[in-house]
């Protein structure tokens, strides 16, 4: 079974390489002015901010196996206009190799644990692209409800 825990300086790599497969699977295609090689470098400088962030709202968990990472979570805390909070998982990930183990299952359990410890009016959780009727399957599993959906007409 995996052990949930925050991120220690021996892990920067895989979670780098992690972060820049879910790069690949989620913002590839989105539109940008940088190059594809300029967008990867800051993807990787990303990673590394958020590896080493110290910050009250946010929150990076990674997935150990064996001594090996094989997944992470990232979750942030948010203000509404009316000074609410709401937190939202930015990102999950796990290697191909490792789902379907209940991995994913537990960085969200861990990642909504941390969460509720503070006065949240909700949690959200949305994905951006890959395997829609899996995810959504996924994340009803964890407990959240879909509470909307959002279509994006692409000109040909």
């Amino acid at each position: 079974m995996a052990v949930i825990r925050e991120p220690q300086e021996k892990d920067l790599m895989h979670f780098t390489r992690y972060a820049i497969e879910f790069f690949h699977h989620a913002y590839k295609e989105q539109t940008s002015d940088l190059s594809l090689d300029e967008r990867l470098l800051e993807r990787k400088y990303w990673a590394a901010d958020r590896f080493i962030a110290n910050r009250n709202d946010e929150k990076l968990l990674v997935a150990e196996v064996e001594d090996k990472v094989v997944g992470y979570i990232w979750g942030t805390i948010h203000e509404h206009t009316d000074g609410s909070s709401y937190g939202l998982v930015e990102e999950l990930f796990v290697d191909e190799f490792y789902r379907r183990e209940g991995i994913g299952t537990e960085l969200c359990r861990q990642l909504i644990e941390w969460m509720n410890k503070r006065e949240l009016t909700s949690i959200q959780m949305h994905f951006a692209s890959g395997h829609p009727r899996t995810a959504a399957a996924f994340i009803e599993s964890v407990g959240f409800t879909s509470v909307s959906a959002l279509y994006k007409f692409t000109k040909k």
